[in-house]
């Protein structure tokens, strides 16, 4: 148990490569993912947004309503940027659940990224007194994405919107 403490310490150091902590972001009518294919649970619309702090979003050139891209060792996804007071610098809070592509219409209308690519699978990256994969605390760093990249990834185009597949 003590050597497992020392590992996680050690993974808790912040680097230049990748300085912030993702951690879940539990909202209201949802858990986890289960009750994404309910329509009256769906009702209202949804924000998949990345929540930062203003601290870091001026650090980082982030602007609330921009687009960011976050990576981690293990993949890169991009997102919108809600600036929050009620986040701490150092953190960013992604919905988690969210990026369906099975067979659930009411869910996979709905948008979002899948920040499980963002976790590692390997057995290095498993926490090894359960065996479970880290889904919490996943060192990440943020990017803006330039406004017109943006705007391709949300499928805007010149006389209207036209879906691009893989994106949120």
């Amino acid at each position: 148990l003590a050597a497992e403490l020392e590992r996680l310490a050690g993974q808790a150091a912040a680097g230049p490569a990748f300085p912030l902590r993702m951690i879940g972001l539990r909202e209201l009518r949802s858990h986890n993912s289960w009750m994404h294919n309910a329509p009256k649970l769906m009702a209202g619309g949804r924000s998949h947004a990345a929540r930062v702090s203003p601290e870091d979003a001026a650090e980082l050139g982030l602007e609330d309503g921009g687009r960011a891209r976050v990576t981690s060792r293990h993949g890169s996804l991009e997102l919108d940027v809600r600036v929050s007071e009620e986040m701490t610098p150092g953190a960013v809070a992604v919905p988690h659940g969210w990026g369906h592509a099975g067979g659930w219409r009411t869910a996979n209308a709905a948008g979002g990224v899948n920040v499980n690519l963002l976790a590692g699978s390997g057995t290095g990256d498993l926490e090894p007194l359960a065996g479970m994969a880290f889904f919490n605390g996943i060192r990440v760093r943020l990017e803006p994405v330039p406004a017109e990249d943006a705007a391709v990834a949300r499928g805007e185009r010149a006389g209207g919107r036209a879906p691009i597949h893989g994106r949120a």
